[in-house]
């Protein structure tokens, strides 16, 4: 028979035994989580990378014997971009049969439309500016859109960013790609920022480089292309009608990807382009870094929350990180810290050679951690709430992508 003193003394070391075990059980089931998790994002990196060589890889079809058609090339803007007039100039100068460049305004006020004035004039007949007061919705670029549409000469239009540059083979590529197969209802392109001049503007390049183009071409993999790119989308004016006009998609604010998934939902196919548009973006700070990515996260969102909750497990090195955290630095750890790092890096690689082209962008590389990092936490702060900023104002991301203004609200 045990005394008090004994009693408590045994039950004090039965505590110390029994104890810690349900910690080391919690901290074992954490570390086999993210384990997982890392080995689920290694093997979306892998395939990311089988993605971006094979398309790039291959000889995206053409007809044999051409007519080319004549085609509109419309140009929305808002605002004056860096290297305004270097832009809509490439737009001027393709090596193509027949074509014009309309450039669209909303109003009268906008400070871009002096510089397009004085580019009309140094192509006449061949580039005019067009002023549509109309308003049909929220989002002012779909209003603009209307008005070039309807001031468009030809059946065949091809919608562009002001912000985006190209060669004088752009206009031939993708009407070539929309002519190579049946029921082809939009060719849209991806595109890309070689030349950063920030650190601001380097993560968005790394972000474009790394996260949305793989994403884009592991999705053409697995589903087939079922939206379009703002970058550039070359479609008929009967396309735009049997998805019910600019005015259809006029309160949404990722405009591009709603054409293109009506487009696809209405029976037709959409390519994704192997001509890579330059994006031509200024001395982006942090904060515009930020506001840009979290706005179209929560896009992204909204549109196809499935999609976007499942892109979560693509944040390997993040992962990577946290088992390094949590478990210390083990050999286990390390080593898969190692083999995200090395994915992340030659996936890197491997679109510098087929995309970037241009070796001074390789020196921002060593970002590649802290961009992925910020990548994480702007995906997970994209469920705390669904408002964004997009020029000079707040609006609502409501389900399906549709925007509501937030009036003197911040």
């Amino acid at each position: 028979m045990l005394r008090g003193h004994d009693y408590r003394q045994k039950k004090n070391c039965e505590a110390r035994e029994e104890g810690p075990l349900p910690t080391v059980t919690y901290l074992g089931f954490a570390t086999d989580v993210l384990a997982l998790l890392v080995i689920a994002g290694g093997i979306y990196n892998l395939f990311a990378i089988f993605c971006v060589a094979g398309f790039f890889a291959m000889k995206h079809s053409r007809p044999d014997e051409i007519s080319y058609p004549p085609v509109s090339i419309l140009k929305p803007v808002k605002g004056l971009d860096p290297g305004f007039r270097e832009n809509i100039d490439s737009f001027c100068r393709q090596d193509y049969p027949e074509y014009e460049v309309l450039i669209g305004f909303v109003g009268e006020d906008d400070e871009a439309l002096a510089a397009a004035r004085v580019i009309a004039d140094a192509y006449p007949g061949k580039v005019r500016v067009v002023i549509r007061g109309e308003r049909i919705g929220i989002n002012e670029k779909v209003s603009n859109l209307k008005g070039l549409i309807g001031a468009a000469s030809y059946p065949l239009v091809a919608v562009s960013d002001s912000d985006m540059k190209v060669d004088e083979l752009y206009l031939r590529t993708i009407v070539e790609e929309y002519l190579s197969e049946e029921n082809v209802g939009l060719v849209t392109s991806p595109y890309k920022i070689s030349d950063p001049a920030t650190v601001g503007s380097a993560l968005e390049s790394l972000a474009i480089a790394l996260d949305f183009i793989p994403s884009v071409l592991v999705a053409r993999r697995l589903e087939g292309i079922t939206f379009g790119l703002g970058a550039s989308m070359l479609l008929s004016k009967d396309t735009i009608e049997d998805i019910g006009g600019m005015e259809a998609i006029a309160d949404y604010l990722a405009d591009d990807y709603r054409i293109g998934n009506r487009i696809w939902q209405k029976g037709h196919k959409v390519l994704l382009s192997g001509y890579v548009m330059e994006d031509v973006v200024e001395k982006m700070g942090m904060k515009q870094f930020l506001l840009h990515q979290g706005r179209w996260a929560r896009t992204y969102r909204a549109s196809r929350p499935k999609g976007f909750f499942g892109y979560g497990v693509t944040h390997a090195l993040f992962f990577a990180c946290l088992l390094l955290a949590v478990q210390g630095v083990t050999t286990y750890s390390l080593l898969l810290f190692s083999a995200v790092l090395a994915l992340r890096l030659f996936l890197a690689f491997v679109v510098y050679r087929k995309v970037i082209l241009r070796k001074d962008w390789l020196k921002w590389l060593p970002l590649l951690p802290v961009k992925d990092l910020l990548a994480f936490g702007i995906w997970a702060w994209s469920f705390a709430g669904r408002k964004v900023f997009w020029r000079g104002a707040y609006y609502l991301v409501e389900k399906g992508g549709r925007i509501k203004p937030l009036h003197g609200r911040r």
